[in-house]
């Protein structure tokens, strides 16, 4: 089978995933406030939680839920719980910052990436987890919380990948799709984890981590069933 018709459902995932939402926000707040190392591993944990998703998708998941409605509106109100709490979490240890007093040296070193420690600088979902695998499990469960992704997975697969498509081509094309997430929130955090980036983060650090905690909570609060 060809890549051809394989096309369309690529071009409507490049889109998708590019669009800002939690997975943007939590790649971007660990690469400026931590450094590229860390936005990374915080990209990878976000795929992580897309091929689980795409997965389930592919293989008809959908389907369960669909006929077991409360397994979704169960999964719908433990990812807003996480993003209120994550929001929260941030909110307060925001309002906890005393002002920043970097200079122009550190900030240079931190935004390389080689220098910076991301357990230092950069938020966690759980402060006692440990370092290198804290920013891989935000990204993780940042994604999992939206059981979303799910439906929309399961229609993207339903819509426009061809019926005839074997299992061979089904793992290529997940494969080609978490390589276009892998590519595109890896240089989300290389260009977030820039020096003039970084040090404007720095420098409005309280006042940005106001705003994304204000965001996560409002975006977990979208997730509650009415």
């Amino acid at each position: 089978m060809s890549w051809l018709p394989l096309l369309p459902l690529l071009g409507v995932w490049i889109l998708v995933v590019m669009s800002p939402g939690p997975d943007f926000l939590i790649v971007l707040r660990y690469s400026a406030g931590g450094s590229r190392r860390s936005g990374v591993r915080a990209a990878a944990g976000v795929v992580t939680g897309i091929g689980v998703w795409a997965v389930a998708g592919l293989f008809g998941v959908t389907v369960l839920l669909q006929r077991f409605e409360w397994l979704y509106l169960a999964a719908r109100v433990a990812g807003a719980l996480f993003l209120v709490a994550f929001g929260v979490a941030t909110i307060r240890a925001a309002r906890r910052q005393s002002p920043p007093a970097y200079s122009d040296t550190a900030d240079s070193d931190t935004a390389d990436g080689d220098t910076a420690s991301a357990d230092d600088a950069a938020p966690a979902v759980n402060p006692h987890g440990p370092g290198r695998l804290r920013e891989w499990r935000a990204g993780l469960l940042t994604n999992l919380a939206n059981p979303k992704a799910l439906v929309f997975f399961g229609a993207l697969f339903a819509s426009l990948l061809p019926h005839r498509t074997d299992l061979v081509m089904r793992a290529v094309t997940l494969g080609a799709m978490l390589a276009v997430a892998f590519a595109w929130f890896s240089a989300v955090a290389f260009l977030a984890g820039s020096p003039w980036i970084t040090r404007g983060y720095r420098r409005l650090k309280k006042r940005l981590d106001l705003l994304t905690g204000g965001l996560f909570v409002g975006m977990g609060a979208l997730l509650i069933p009415r």
